[in-house]
């Protein structure tokens, strides 16, 4: 059921950065040293926001036929032919647009399997960690003949991650709890999901020094009550509301939600961060975004020994 619930959250609102390992072949089978540049990329469909970024990035926006309707980024994305959902895309739609390439994540293994019988060439690239996205540059980049614009894009994050990481210091590692999937106009703490281990989300905690203290290690996105939470007591809370833009009042209700939690030690050290984009939980050339604004939020004050 959890699973499931996971699922749902996937195609309903952070399609391409949930990982649910339990039950996928998490793998890429494409290596890039194997590809001939120069490939015939005239007509690409892209099946999660974070490939459609990327292919944009790259400078293939022109050649973008077909997306998800997830894929709100960058603006020029939402032109493009909406061919449905993550997990529920309309295959009549995907063959009518006659794509030379259908670009599917790992979790999108049986699309790419039927796509495949219907004569549609798809490749499976996958995007769950930073090497993974890094990988992703110079795969698209040998794909489709643009390998100089996919070292660019490398060098461009990896000089971010340097900048932002260099001054992390040896302090003590706070204890993080990163959570998101819930609905914040509630004013309740249902549906709580933390950012579990082995998430891209995940690494960029340990990279700032933090501590990700989210429970377990086979669901990448558990299940939190308030019980749970208390029982977890991070230092610090970072609830990403991946699926709204900024609003001063909405930021208020959902810290109250967290605030009435009794003796929550991030709550009484006013630790407690609401961060609004959906580029949060996207994996692609916006991860230095996200880098950047979970840095804010761990950044120690002066005043405070956690």
């Amino acid at each position: 059921m959890r699973k499931l619930i996971a699922i749902v959250i996937v195609a309903a609102a952070f399609a391409g950065s949930f990982t649910i390992r339990q039950g996928l072949d998490m793998f890429n089978e494409n290596d890039p040293s194997s590809l001939s540049p120069g490939g015939k990329c005239s007509r690409i469909i892209c099946l999660s926001p974070g490939l459609t970024e990327t292919v944009f990035a790259l400078g293939l926006g022109n050649q973008v036929v077909g997306v998800t309707r997830f894929c709100t980024y960058p603006p020029e994305a939402e032109k493009c032919p909406n061919i449905g959902g993550f997990l529920d895309p309309n295959y009549e739609a995907i063959v009518a647009l006659h794509p030379d390439m259908v670009l599917v994540t790992p979790y999108q293994g049986a699309l790419a399997q039927d796509l495949q019988r219907l004569g549609v060439k798809t490749f499976t690239i996958a995007q769950d960690s930073l090497r993974d996205i890094l990988e992703s540059y110079q795969y698209i980049g040998a794909l489709c003949n643009c390998q100089q614009e996919a070292s660019l894009l490398s060098d461009t994050l990896e000089n971010s991650l340097d900048r932002i990481t260099q001054n992390i210091t040896d302090r003590i590692r706070p204890r993080i709890l990163v959570t998101t999937g819930r609905d914040i106009r509630s004013g309740t703490l249902n549906e709580v999901y933390a950012v579990g281990q082995g998430t891209f989300l995940d690494e960029l905690i340990t990279l700032l020094g933090g501590d990700n203290i989210a429970p377990g290690k086979l669901l990448e996105y558990p299940s939190l009550s308030a019980e749970g939470i208390l029982r977890l007591d991070p230092d610090i809370i970072i609830e990403l509301a991946a699926n709204q833009d900024y609003d001063e009042k909405l930021e208020q209700t959902a810290l109250a939600a967290w605030e009435e939690l009794p003796n929550l030690r991030a709550a009484q050290k006013k630790r407690i961060h609401i961060l609004f984009g959906n580029y949060l939980t996207i994996p692609g050339p916006r991860v230095v975004l996200t880098l950047e604004a979970l840095e804010r939020c761990l950044r120690p004050r002066q005043d405070e020994t956690l």
